[in-house]
């Protein structure tokens, strides 16, 4: 049996607190299966922070960013969009 192949498109867009648990359960769920989630957070790789990122609307990055960790920027949209924000 080969490797299953998933297509991180199907993840939803974050557009703010009317879509955040769907995307984040989702996210979480890709991760996990690529072997990029450990400890309820994400591992830090280019390519967790390019997901993360890839799966937000352009308007919701910030220039800092750039210059923080993948688990950063997945706890900061959770304070930003999740339901206790």
């Amino acid at each position: 049996m080969g490797h299953l192949q998933l297509d991180f498109h199907a993840i939803p867009k974050l557009h703010g607190r009317e879509n955040y648990w769907q995307w984040r359960i989702l996210l979480k769920t890709y991760l996990e299966a690529n072997d990029l989630w450990k400890h309820n957070e994400p591992k830090e790789s280019p390519e967790t922070k390019f997901l993360i990122l890839a799966s937000v609307t352009a308007d919701k990055i910030e220039p800092s960013y750039d210059d923080q960790s993948c688990s950063y920027i997945f706890q900061n949209m959770e304070s930003r969009f999740g339901p206790f924000s």
